[in-house]
């Protein structure tokens, strides 16, 4: 068991490395997938339309020319695709080296730019992947357990803050704003793939506006259930649940991706407990 402090029961070294391989295993799953779906790098096939939208950090990545660089090359591309996954292995079979840690965190970063920008969208599902990593930079383990909390803390605000969101812009008062939220995001969907089972869902769920209206009401408040856990962790395998459930209702609902966010979740689990059982 791992020394308390503050009320925070500290992982140990040993702990921290098997936490860093479930990690790693799930960022490498996440890369592989990235494969099949045809979106790393080098399967872009050197892209020319970019958004960085107002981002000083997107707009220097271009001053400097890195998406473009890499994207345009498709040795280079295959290259660095190669060496994101490599430092994903490199850090599964060698939690305790940081300097792998460090190499997947870079590359990953310019890979969430670079398939941010090209990809004409802005959004920031993929920083779970990316914050995930960095406790694992640190040597000391107390520095990791303070790392580690921060990130329960950024999944708390993610959703505290979007219940805040709609809570002081008053758009829960709007009677149909679950239904325009769901108009307005699959109506790509319904064109390009008009024959699935889940388009089907869609046309059902448009037929009965009260239910969609209902789930995001439901779903905000489920959100503002989040701040509880800044308060107390005794609630966290509710949380845990929760943080499951709103991304699928938000995939289903609006047809958003947000399940790379899902890795944030390990955050909320005692991992002090699960080691014991599995013992």
């Amino acid at each position: 068991m791992g020394k308390t402090v503050a009320h925070i029961s500290f992982y140990t070294p040993w702990e921290r490395k098997r936490i860093a391989r479930i990690v790693f295993a799930l960022l490498l799953g996440a890369l592989v997938w990235s494969f099949f779906s045809n979106t790393l790098l080098h399967q872009l096939q050197k892209p020319v339309i970019k958004f960085p939208y107002v981002d000083p950090t997107y707009w220097i990545m271009h001053y400097l020319g890195i998406p473009e660089l890499i994207t345009g090359n498709f040795v280079m591309a295959c290259t660095f695709d190669t060496a994101l996954f490599a430092s994903c292995i490199l850090s599964f079979m060698y939690p305790e080296k940081r300097l792998y840690c460090w190499s997947f965190i870079i590359l990953y970063f310019i890979y969430f730019i670079t398939f941010n920008t090209f990809g004409t969208h802005h959004t920031n599902h993929k920083i779970g992947f990316l914050f995930i990593a960095i406790p694992f930079t640190v040597a000391d383990y107390k520095s990791f357990n303070f790392l580690w909390q921060g990130l329960r803390y950024f999944l708390l605000f993610a959703y505290a803050d979007a219940f805040l969101w709609k809570l002081f812009r008053l758009s829960w008062l709007h009677p149909d704003q679950g239904l325009l939220i769901m108009k307005k995001n699959v109506a790509a969907f319904l064109y390009f793939e008009p024959n699935t089972l889940q388009a089907g869902l869609y046309r059902w769920s448009l037929q009965h506006p009260a239910w969609v209206n209902g789930a995001y009401l439901v779903g905000m408040l489920l959100e503002g259930l989040f701040i509880v856990g800044f308060f107390t962790r005794k609630f966290d395998h509710y949380l845990f649940i929760l943080s499951i459930l709103l991304p699928v209702g938000f995939y289903l609902m609006a047809d958003a991706n947000f399940f790379e966010f899902l890795i944030l979740n390990l955050t909320l689990i005692n991992f002090h407990k699960l080691f014991v059982r599995a013992q």
